[in-house]
């Protein structure tokens, strides 16, 4: 007895989503694995599928380097946890230093990429504003009192310091270009935030 139409259209549905995870999935781990720049052959072998088959579920470039990219968000979303703006000044910055460590080391091979990416697309580059334009509006929600109290130039000066001293680029540096250990690099990068604070509050 032949299956019923749409048993045979769920199980087409579920195999090209399975299909797409694992072309996602592989797209992520030969990022991981130091390749910044995967070929077709090397995502399809790294799937087990063909590489027609990756041209079927993401026709455009882009569109499969934004599926990479919704992957990537969940992953940092499922990391990242609200800091209470209650909490004493060096607890927070304590929680928010530890965070951003977490979620830069996390972020940096996929980042790697995309910043190489950046220029060319669209979806990357519009990706890549998106969560520096999230990074930035934390640390005026974390520390909203200090910057708050501060006289409107100050604010924006100390704001754009906090910034950059606890953006990606920052911890790249760190970590990549001066060769220090993740420890190391919280620890410096906990001594800028912290100077800062403490100097305009």
């Amino acid at each position: 007895m032949a299956a019923p139409e749409t048993d045979r259209e769920d199980g087409r549905a579920a195999r090209a989503r399975r299909t797409r995870d694992a072309i996602v999935t592989a797209v992520l781990e030969l990022l991981e694995s130091g390749e910044l720049r995967p070929t077709g052959e090397m995502i399809a072998a790294r799937a087990g599928v063909s590489e027609r088959s990756i041209f079927q579920h993401f026709p455009e470039r882009d569109g499969l380097l934004a599926a990479v990219g919704d992957r990537q968000r969940d992953r940092v979303l499922a990391i990242v946890e609200r800091i209470p703006v209650d909490l004493p000044l060096d607890e927070r910055i304590d929680r928010f230093v530890d965070q951003r460590a977490r979620v830069w080391e996390v972020v940096a091979p996929v980042r790697r990429a995309a910043l190489l990416n950046e220029p060319f697309s669209d979806v990357v580059r519009e990706g890549l504003e998106a969560a520096r334009r999230l990074a930035h509006a934390e640390l005026a929600v974390v520390f909203a009192g200090e910057l708050d109290a501060l006289p409107a130039h100050d604010r924006t000066r100390v704001h754009a310091a906090l910034s950059a001293a606890a953006e990606f680029s920052t911890w790249e540096n760190l970590r990549a270009y001066q060769g220090l250990s993740v420890s190391d690099a919280r620890a410096a990068m906990h001594t800028a935030v912290s100077a800062l604070l403490h100097a305009n509050s």
